[in-house]
């Protein structure tokens, strides 16, 4: 009887530990930028963060129509411009993104984009673990000249139009104070040479070229606490036990 009362007990417990998992998974947004009071400082996130440019590039002074994902009023994005001049400069112009995703895991970051015609057609994200070492993520392809990303209409796994990174299960973004990612303008698949969002070849590329970004999101699960690991362990052998009883 007593036997039967623990392996009871425990089976409740891990049915209260998968209860708990689930909530510790909801994702949690941990910085925010949509840029809709006009400056670089993010606008929410439990973590938030920092932005900054580099290589040269600049943020003009004044206001621009952000996503038309972004339904706020007023809508702005984060305009830059200023990138290099043809011919180089390859990887190193851009927007950088510092945001720690301490306390957290199963990273995902979001964006949407606007290249206008000059604009560099290619684009790299790149992110780094030691807020040192910058490694390539996914190349993004400009769709069009004085286009936004989310025009295209294609959605990611989570039904969003933005970019969509996802380091799910990638422990070295996990719970890192250094984690941070950059977008930088990237010479054409075997050039050296960046080409035109519009006209796709490399006269259409001018330094005067804008990259336009808004709704930037970077979002992740708890860690979860040790003791809770512990109670997940304990009710994984209530399960076992019970199962063991039933044959």
């Amino acid at each position: 009887m007593r036997g039967t009362l623990i392996v009871r007990a425990l089976v409740a417990l891990g049915a209260f530990v998968v209860t708990l998992g689930l909530t510790q998974a909801t994702p949690v947004q941990l910085a925010f930028w949509d840029f809709n009071d006009n400056d670089a400082i993010v606008d929410g996130g439990v973590n938030g963060g920092t932005l900054s440019l580099i290589g040269g590039v600049t943020n003009p002074t004044g206001t621009f129509a952000g996503s038309p994902l972004d339904s706020g009023s007023p809508n702005r994005g984060f305009q830059t411009t200023n990138y290099p001049a043809q011919g180089t400069g390859n990887l190193t112009a851009g927007i950088v993104f510092n945001t720690p995703t301490t306390g957290y895991m199963n990273i995902v970051v979001l964006f949407d984009v606007r290249w206008s015609n000059t604009a560099s057609k290619y684009l790299r994200f790149q992110y780094t673990y030691d807020g040192t070492t910058w490694l390539n993520g996914p190349q993004l392809v400009a769709p069009g000249g004085d286009t936004w990303w989310s025009s295209q209409n294609i959605s990611n796994p989570k039904g969003d139009v933005r970019f969509f990174i996802s380091f799910y299960g990638d422990t070295n973004a996990d719970n890192n104070p250094n984690f941070a990612f950059r977008i930088l303008a990237e010479f054409a698949p075997g050039e050296n040479n960046y080409h035109g969002a519009r006209d796709g070849n490399a006269a259409g590329y001018r330094t005067t070229g804008t990259l336009r970004y808004d709704l930037v999101e970077v979002r992740g699960e708890v860690v979860p606490e040790p003791a809770g690991l512990l109670a997940l362990a304990v009710g994984l052998v209530g399960l076992a036990a019970r199962r063991r009883r039933l044959k």
